[in-house]
């Protein structure tokens, strides 16, 4: 690891001043006025900060000035920047990083997944219900309505199993008479019964099933569910509004409270309404970047392109939005979600997708060749000037889909170098990654899937093999192709609103097997709990290991990364995802002071002790966003 020497490098302003202090005539530094000349308003020395810059350049002291980092060096030289009312910080030889960038997090809504979810929070009929037939589908949804009053809407989240395709609409109609219902099972499909139905504009069809005899079954899925989720559905009141907004500032403090100083996440109508009003009140703890979720199951992407015009990358360091993203392509591994080019080698129980999973642009449409049309939204959100990006695509046979639709864009306008990106990692092999590489891609990966419990891990060499479990997440091949691929956490960290101010208000009627909560979500909860703000910590170790938490088996050693290329994926590189290089991501002088304090020496710990650095302290723009309590802070070094 290359460790320069830092004598004393100090920033423009610094030797602006030693200048004017020694030319003959010039009044002394303390006469100037502050507008002109000014010492640094924080150092933190007597440390070792890891710059995370592209020599990995390491400091002993760090000064701050108006929110930017202004020198970096020996204790010695950043204290002689420190004035009378300077604030000094004796790090004691604790190690600081720079504040890391999270590119996907989907904990918007008061920890609601963004878009394509039903549980938008409008009242507090929120349930979670499961079995595997239909008859006790129908037993817990009925117990539901029966506790609801005429006419209020209700939310379900049904499981992802033949019981729930089995359902129809006239079978909802018997246990719901009196009220509108939708009830998800996948973010791009859903179950409502006839009172839904008949809220629905009467242009779109798109996505409304039908039987043999053209009668709707109740099954809606794609561009009509974005339109009744996205535009039908009542926008709740100023008060359910106020609740979501504190709900959120909440959920940001906890994503804080890892380290994490910027983060993105998709975002559609309602949700970015919450987090402007919170960018409004000066009250986000963190740096925000949001892929707008307008083209999502958008049955009129072209009107919409239009009308709207291109917005992209307008904001300022605090909120930005970063680009757009179309309907996501396949699920998850836990419920044979992953679209892949091979067949599974064998199915899970349950298993509703069929042998190469999930495609998610095909399931939406009725007709054999539908998912041509998502394709062409795709391509049209690239060629109207926006970087598609935020797109969650595990299985290789998603991959290839989208880098298809990059090639189409590719003819009209340059995709290279803007930013179009996939997230949560997966199973990516060369002759992708190579296309990947053609483009620079926007990478994320997320040790979670597939390191966190052994729900994944058994799920992804039941169905694909244990090569394809090794070969999960190939990072090492990744960046040999030239990629600079990115950590992704806080999408997990909650575990998909279980452990939320709204999840903890979605009332859980489903028992049994089919009560289980998809792998990641449930496995991640327990690690939140678990490793609180260490969660950031755990997720570094993760790839430098690739050992699996409840296993212990180490998956594909030779697609591990060293401690520093971690912290790059976290920070340096991870800043890239949204083009905020110039501004965050390194300790460098000139850049917004984002930094985090560490209680252990991320560099020297043992690598199965690294989860356990707890994160002392974070600052956004020099000031401190969170703390860790002196006592929960008490033995770290």
């Amino acid at each position: 690891m290359r460790n320069p020497s830092y004598p004393g490098i100090f920033a423009s302003g610094v030797m602006l001043s030693v200048m004017l202090c020694t030319l003959p005539g010039l009044q002394a530094q303390q006469d100037l006025p502050v507008q002109v000349l000014h010492y640094a308003d924080l150092v933190l020395y007597n440390g070792k900060v890891l710059t995370a810059d592209d020599k990995f350049t390491i400091a002993q002291a760090v000064a701050v000035r108006d929110g930017k980092f202004l020198a970096l060096g020996d204790s010695a030289t950043i204290l002689r920047m420190a004035g009378p009312k300077t604030e000094r910080i004796d790090l004691q030889g604790k190690t600081v990083v720079p504040g890391f960038c999270d590119p996907h997090s989907i904990n918007l809504l008061g920890g609601v997944p963004a878009g394509g979810n039903a549980l938008t929070w409008i009242n507090d009929n929120m349930f979670e219900v499961g079995a595997d037939s239909v008859d006790d589908l129908l037993r817990q949804i009925k117990r539901a309505v029966d506790s609801a009053k005429p006419g209020e809407w209700l939310f379900f989240g049904l499981p992802r199993n033949v019981a729930t395709y089995q359902l129809n609409r006239k079978l909802l109609d018997t246990v719901t008479p009196d009220n509108p219902i939708l009830a998800t099972y996948d973010t791009t499909q859903a179950l409502v019964n006839s009172q839904t139905l008949s809220l629905m504009p009467r242009d779109v069809k798109e996505g409304l099933f039908v039987d043999d005899q053209g009668e709707p079954t109740g099954h809606i899925r794609g561009w009509a569910l974005g339109v009744l989720e996205m535009e039908v559905l009542p926008y709740p009141d100023d008060k359910r509004m106020e609740e979501m907004i504190q709900a959120q500032k909440e959920v940001f403090r906890k994503i804080n409270s890892v380290g994490v100083t910027t983060v993105g996440s998709r975002a559609w109508g309602l949700s970015l309404t919450i987090v402007a009003e919170l960018y409004r009140r000066a009250e986000l703890p963190l740096r925000l970047r949001l892929t707008h979720e307008f083209g999502r199951q958008n049955p009129q992407m072209e009107r919409y392109l239009k009308r709207m015009g291109n917005f992209m990358d307008l904001g300022n360091e605090w909120f930005k939005i970063a680009g757009a993203t179309s309907t996501v392509v396949d699920s998850n591994p836990g419920n044979g979600g992953l679209f892949t080019r091979s067949p599974k080698r064998q199915r899970l129980p349950g298993d509703a997708f069929g042998p190469t999973g999930q495609d998610k642009w095909a399931l939406m449409f009725q007709e054999e060749d539908g998912w041509k049309k998502e394709f062409q939204n795709t391509v049209l959100l690239g060629r109207y000037g926006w970087n598609v990006s935020d797109m969650h695509i595990i299985g290789d046979g998603g991959v290839e889909l989208m880098v298809s639709a990059w090639d189409e864009i590719n003819k009209t306008r340059p995709v290279r170098g803007k930013r179009f990106g996939m997230v949560h990692g997966g199973i990516r092999p060369p002759d992708l990654a190579k296309r990947l590489a053609q483009y620079d891609a926007a990478l994320s990966l997320a040790p979670a899937i597939g390191f966190m419990g052994k729900g994944t891990e058994q799920a992804i060499v039941t169905q694909y093999g244990a090569d394809q479990m090794a070969a999960l997440h190939p990072i090492r091949s990744l960046i040999d192709a030239g990629l600079k691929p990115v950590l992704e956490v806080t999408n997990f960290m909650l575990g998909f609103g279980a452990t939320t101010p709204i999840g903890q208000r979605v009332k859980k009627l489903a028992t049994g097997r089919a009560a289980r909560v998809e792998d990641a979500g449930g496995e991640n909860s327990v690690a939140w709990n678990r490793y609180g703000n260490q969660f950031y910590m755990w997720n570094l170790e993760k790839f430098i290991t690739r050992r699996n938490e409840a296993t212990g088996k180490v998956w594909g050693p030779g697609e591990r990364v060293t401690r520093q290329e971690a912290l790059w994926m976290g920070t340096n590189w991870a800043s890239r995802f949204y083009g905020d290089e110039k501004i965050v991501g390194t300790v460098e002088p000139g850049k917004l002071a984002d930094l985090v304090i560490l209680g252990g020496d991320y560099l020297t710990a043992p690598e199965e002790e690294i989860s356990e650095i707890p994160v002392l302290q974070v600052m956004v723009g020099g000031k401190v966003t969170y703390e860790k309590p002196a006592a929960a802070a008490a033995g770290t070094q």
